[in-house]
């Protein structure tokens, strides 16, 4: 398992703040995934996922299946994962 996969151990939700154990580093499933070392049946890059609980994941794998709010999941997840980053950055885990 990757380190960034391990950081979100004991990390809270950045969707909604909820701090459990179902939270994970969940992968970027928006409409630019390709662009983000991902594919069809290919995770996205660590580097492109967000800190999400178990509910807030499957909420947004749920509409990424949702072809008329593509962009609207999209802009949604890449906004997570850029809270992901900061918080990481700010926790010094990634440095800047």
């Amino acid at each position: 398992m990757s380190k960034l996969r391990n950081l979100a151990r004991d990390q809270s939700c950045v969707r909604c703040g909820i701090h459990d154990e179902t939270v994970v580093l969940a992968h970027y499933t928006g409409a630019r995934r390709l662009d983000y070392v991902g594919g069809y049946g290919i995770k996205a890059s660590d580097l492109a996922g967000a800190h999400l609980c178990g509910p807030c994941h499957q909420h947004m794998d749920t509409l990424s299946r949702n072809k008329d709010m593509k962009w609207e999941h999209s802009e949604e997840f890449l906004h997570l994962v850029l809270l992901t980053i900061l918080r990481l950055a700010e926790q010094g885990h990634v440095k800047c």
